[in-house]
């Protein structure tokens, strides 16, 4: 059988148990925890993209081939005398 203190503690611990689960700032604290980590960890892919577009504006800044390249690429430019060539895919295959 289970003897006096092994009931009182077991009370106490269940209680604690009731207290620090069942109270609503706890789970407040919790999901305040876990946000602020969703938080970090969406702060770290941000600054990583920063750092890649800082480091791309600086060479569009200082590579004019390369700025002549995004140019061409993504505008569609193309230099006095070239002639463009668009190839058509069907989507009937």
């Amino acid at each position: 059988m289970l003897n006096r203190q092994q009931i009182i503690v077991g009370a106490a611990v269940a209680a604690g148990a009731f207290f620090l689960f069942a109270n609503e700032g706890f789970r407040h604290w919790m999901n305040r925890t876990r946000e602020a980590q969703r938080l970090e960890r969406t702060l770290v892919h941000l600054r990583s993209d920063q750092a890649a577009l800082s480091e791309e504006w600086t060479r569009v800044q200082n590579d004019p081939s390369y700025t002549e390249y995004l140019i061409r690429k993504n505008l569609g430019y193309v230099k006095k005398g070239e002639v463009e060539y668009r190839i058509l895919v069907s989507s009937h295959a």
